[in-house]
């Protein structure tokens, strides 16, 4: 017998009918009535039926269970199955259908039952927290009644109805009329307004004889979330008739008193009061910032009860608008105080007590915590109002001052047409030096280099420069000395980026760039020596960061950068004269020899009117340092001019000795000019002249070549090899080429001569 599967397997129907098929037809057995025939056709019955029997059984939940689909499948599948069930009188696809719809009926009247024995249980739920609401109110316990009013309100949200609309209005109702409660009790707790103007009145105990503090009031707020609209106008109302008017009293002090009263029931209340300070015994005067403290102060404990939650709610309300109102009656500069030097510090005290005041009343609020209050996106943020309002005065006075300075500096330097010079420096006995030398390492660059010439116009900025840095310091702001110094770097741009105007006058007049040489470096030994004189207090404000030696090596790059210029200029003015000489060559003729002496004049000349006009202007050690430069130019471009002569006569090297021999001779002291002469000197002209030839030969060793060289012109070819051998030569600066080729012009090819320049080459 083929097994019968579950529902999902092959169709068990077709294992009923392979059971009918089993037997012969009735007509080919309708005779046949064999006891064991009939017994296995009561047995093939029986089996039958337990099939159709699981089969309907697996069918009913299917029907009951399965989805639609899975229903529909059923429904064909038992339809095949109707005639083999009718004849085993097995109920049929109807008689299933109609006892699943049975079923399904019950269930449902079941469910029904329960859904409304839930309803029943949250009407009971929904009654209770109603009285328990009721009880809370009527008990002034105002926490847990918005506690349980805001649950109940949340979960009528929560459902859907005519029925739940209608309690969820009922709900809103009763929230708007605790929210008025509550904002009847604060108002008053927290009497500010008319006719308690300027008084204050603070009502701890807010419900007379309850006992019920303000914490009950803020936290049912809270739970409300009513919380920061309800602190919002209350801290407008302390503001706008308490604080304000009290900050209005402001520069005079006030009185200040509180004093408490208690009623015949217990209760007690604060009284805060103030005025203008009246000569009285007993009065309390203080300063409009220590009352308003006080009032701060006041509120905090006796309204808020020291709680810090809700004093952060009311500082988060009450501080912007008590920092503008700071700000409008305590805080408004005149002009004129941004350029006084005494309103000024008096400015700068007056803010640092406002800062203070910040400080204090951002502390006491719990502005300072940074932690984000009810529907403020953070805590803390522009708590320092006052602060940044001083800082914005600061600054604009610190450049309003800063313009004022510069533009007094830039009016000295543009003004002085006239060029009036004062001498500065230190006397000091002139020591020869080469150029590359270091000065003294106690001393400045300029001050060893003896006294020098500066315009007055420059001393006058310097001493501005000092009033106003000594002003800074005395201010006591590490701002306002901050700001000073950058005044002085806008200072030093008028010397170290003058107009290009002012410069082509520098290039175009030696007298003009020496001058600007002496200022620049004279300003920059000032500037460094500055900070040195007022250090403490300057190290105290701006720490390290205080000295001037940055800007002092710009000045005097500046005023080395002017005098290079001028020096590259004499020198190229005097090298174009040394043109006209046509290098010297054939000075035996009359007319050339007549233009070589003309030029060694005119060269002469130029070097006396520099040393002339710069020698009084520049100091001694300076000024023979450039002029050495000026003259090393020229005299090396005479000793280049002979060197390139390939034949020299008897004659021309008798002639050129005696024509450029003066300038060996006289040229030095032609350059020196009065550099020897310095006003009020302490050494005789004739000691800083010896000493000053001495420094200017070290600047121009073409000197020394160029006497040489003329001296080798008038000596046996003997006395040439023996100079060169002792070394002599290379010590004036010549190389063996030079000498080979001045052997050539001046001898004729001669066994000598070749002996002496095979002894020059190969040395």
């Amino acid at each position: 017998m083929t097994e019968i599967r579950s529902m999902g397997g092959p169709d068990t129907m077709y294992d009923a009918n392979g059971l009918e098929s089993l037997l012969p037809t009735e007509n080919a057995l309708q005779n046949y009535d064999s006891p064991e025939y009939q017994q296995c056709k009561r047995q093939i019955s029986n089996r039958q039926s337990q099939v159709l029997r699981q089969i309907y059984q697996q069918a009913a939940q299917g029907y009951v269970h399965g989805s639609p689909e899975e229903v529909a499948k059923l429904h064909d599948a038992l339809e095949q199955l109707g005639p083999v069930s009718d004849k085993h009188g097995i109920i049929g696809t109807a008689g299933i259908t109609d006892l699943v719809k049975q079923h399904k009926d019950v269930q449902q009247q079941i469910a029904d039952a329960k859904q409304r024995a839930a309803k029943l249980e949250l009407v009971a739920d929904l009654e209770k927290r109603q009285a328990h609401f009721e009880a809370c109110l009527s008990a002034d316990e105002f926490q847990q009644a918005a506690h349980c009013l805001q649950s109940l309100l949340e979960f009528s949200q929560s459902q859907q109805g005519s029925a739940f609309q209608d309690f969820q209005q009922q709900c809103l109702d009763q929230k708007s009329a605790l929210q008025e409660t509550l904002q009847e009790l604060v108002n008053t707790g927290v009497q500010s307004e008319a006719p308690h103007r300027p008084q204050l009145v603070i009502n701890p105990n807010w419900l007379t004889g309850a006992g019920t503090d303000s914490q009950e009031v803020w936290r049912a707020l809270q739970s409300l979330g009513s919380l920061q609209d309800v602190i919002g106008k209350l801290a407008k109302q302390i503001c706008t008739h308490v604080l304000k008017p009290l900050l209005q009293l402001h520069p005079h002090p006030v009185h200040f008193q509180t004093q408490t009263q208690q009623d015949a029931e217990g209760s007690y209340s604060l009284e805060v009061s103030y005025g203008p300070a009246h000569a009285q015994e007993g009065q309390h005067v203080c300063s409009v910032e220590s009352a308003t403290l006080q009032c701060l102060q006041a509120i905090k404990q006796h309204a808020f009860g020291n709680n810090e939650e809700m004093v952060h709610e009311l500082g988060s309300a009450l501080w912007p608008k008590l920092a503008q109102a700071y700000v409008d009656c305590c805080m408004k500069p005149d002009q004129d105080q941004f350029t006084d030097a005494a309103l000024l510090r008096n400015l700068l005290d007056h803010f640092k007590t406002a800062e203070q005041f910040e400080t204090a009343a951002v502390q006491l609020l719990h502005q300072n915590e940074g932690r984000a209050g009810l529907g403020s996106p953070g805590a803390g943020a522009g708590a320092m109002r006052i602060h940044a309002f001083a800082q914005h005065c600061i600054d604009k006075a610190m450049h309003a001052k800063r313009m004022e300075v510069v533009e007094q500096a830039r009016d000295i330097v543009v003004n002085d047409t006239q060029l009036e010079t004062a001498i500065v420096g230190e006397d000091i006995l002139l020591t020869p030096r080469s150029p590359d030398a270091q000065p003294d390492a106690q001393s400045d660059a300029l001050l060893a280099a003896g006294p020098f010439a500066v315009t007055k116009s420059t001393h006058k900025v310097m001493q501005l420069v000092g009033g106003f840095v000594q002003d800074a310091v005395s201010s006591d702001s590490a701002a306002v000395v901050q700001s000073m110094c950058n005044a002085v770097l806008d200072i030093v741009l008028l010397f170290t980026a003058p107009s290009p105007k002012a410069r082509h006058q520098l290039e175009q007049v030696a007298q003009l760039s020496c001058l600007h040489y002496n200022n620049c470096n004279f300003l920059a030994h000032e500037l460094i020596q500055l900070p040195f004189m007022l250090r403490p207090p300057m190290v105290a404000l701006l720490g390290h960061n205080w000295q001037f030696l940055t800007i002092a090596e710009d000045l005097r790059a500046a005023g080395h950068a002017s005098l290079d210029t001028q020096v590259d200029r004499q020198a190229r003015e005097g090298i174009g004269l040394l043109g006209a000489a046509n290098g010297f060559r054939q000075v035996t003729s009359g007319q050339k020899g007549i233009a070589a002496r003309r030029v060694v004049s005119q060269v002469l000349h130029s070097l006396s009117k520099l040393g002339d006009a710069l020698g009084g202007v520049l100091p001694s050690q300076i000024y023979v340092q450039a002029a050495g430069q000026v003259l090393q130019a020229l005299l090396e471009t005479v000793v280049d001019d002979l060197l390139l002569i390939n034949d020299i006569s008897v004659d021309e090297s008798e002639d050129l000795p005696k024509i450029l021999g003066p300038l060996v001779e006289e040229g030095p002291l032609a350059a020196l000019g009065r550099a020897h002469q310095q006003p009020g000197a302490a050494f005789s002209p004739a000691t800083n002249k010896r000493q000053l030839l001495q420094t200017m030969k070290l600047a121009a060793p073409a000197i020394v070549k160029l006497q040489e060289l003329l001296e080798l012109m008038d000596v046996r070819l003997v006395e040439i090899q023996d100079r060169w051998q002792s070394g002599r030569l290379q010590t004036c600066g010549f190389e063996g080429q030079e000498v080979v080729h001045l052997v050539r012009a001046l001898f004729e090819d001669t066994e000598g001569r070749r002996r002496v320049l095979h002894i020059v080459a190969s040395t």
